[in-house]
């Protein structure tokens, strides 16, 4: 899209300057040659780090993917798998390289001049922009369509042809563009908020939309790990502890039926009891019963 909010960011090293800008598509940065950023030194790991934008927050944020030279915001090393806030003037140093936030690069207004549109008996109908830009969908030509170039040469420079394919490139771009990018509404870093309650559907996980939306993000990134544990202790354990951050004790004296042990005076979760039970009945096997206790 022409129209978000991006970050400049500049790239310092011994042997490479130069600026970068950062979508809110992200950028992945790593030695291997499919990020986004590739870095090729012996300091830096295959998938080093990330920066992401928070569609919650509007704020890029930089993560340390796991690895082994780690990543340095302003000096200080952050804990790997921790989204850490940036802001402009901030560096981020891995290995050898410096990437210094310059700037957010927001996109530009367009400027609309209006005149009344008037009737066969001069009556005014309605204001329309002279330019003709009402309703125009940004990334599509005004002109002459781009489809233009796939045709035989004797008809890319037919006016009337442009113009033309130009009604069916409108309509079928945007299609176009949501299927070329599909991939990223299935990234649980990413995605908007909304598709987080469907692909938790897909694995039958209780999602809460009450919950912080980083707690739903994680769930989703674990959510086929949870699914394969699905009725066991670890599976139910892990759940509970992505929801209250507590770990829960869980005991099982056999017949069945099993105790949960929720420390609950230990969590900052809203969630309570409630909750629990809810989380608790979802994933458990069919045939058990159990019992909670909060502490």
């Amino acid at each position: 899209m022409t129209d978000e909010i991006k970050a400049q960011f500049a790239l310092i090293s011994m042997e490479d300057s130069r600026d970068i800008i950062v979508g809110r598509r992200g950028l992945k940065v790593g030695r291997s040659a499919d990020n986004d950023l590739p870095l090729n030194h012996r300091e830096i790991s295959r998938q080093h780090m990330r920066i992401t934008w928070d569609l919650e927050t509007d704020k890029y944020l930089v993560e340390d993917l796991n690895s082994s030279n780690g990543v340095f915001l302003n000096g200080a090393r952050i804990p790997s798998r921790v989204p850490q806030e940036l802001s402009v003037g901030d560096e981020i140093r891995v290995g050898p390289f410096a990437l210094k936030f310059v700037q957010l690069i927001y996109p530009q207004p367009v400027a609309v001049v209006q005149r009344p549109e008037m009737d066969d008996d001069g009556m005014e109908l309605a204001l329309v922009p002279v330019d003709g830009t009402a309703g125009h969908l940004l990334g599509i030509p005004r002109d002459r369509s781009t489809w233009l170039q796939y045709l035989p040469g004797i008809y890319q420079d037919d006016d009337f042809l442009g113009r033309y394919l130009l009604i069916f490139e409108s309509l079928l771009s945007p299609v176009v563009w949501i299927i070329d990018n599909f991939d990223q509404y299935l990234d649980p870093d990413i995605t908007p908020s909304a598709w987080l309650q469907w692909m938790a559907s897909w694995f039958d996980l209780l999602l809460l939309p009450d919950l912080e939306i980083e707690r739903q993000r994680e769930i989703i990134r674990q959510a086929s790990w949870l699914f394969m544990r699905r009725g066991t202790r670890a599976g139910l354990q892990r759940f509970i502890e992505l929801y209250f951050d507590v770990t829960p004790e869980i005991d099982e004296p056999g017949n069945c039926h099993f105790v949960v042990k929720l420390p609950l005076s230990q969590s900052k979760s809203r969630f309570g009891e409630e909750v629990a039970d809810r989380l608790i009945r979802s994933q458990k096997p069919a045939f058990a019963s159990y019992t909670l206790e909060i502490t």
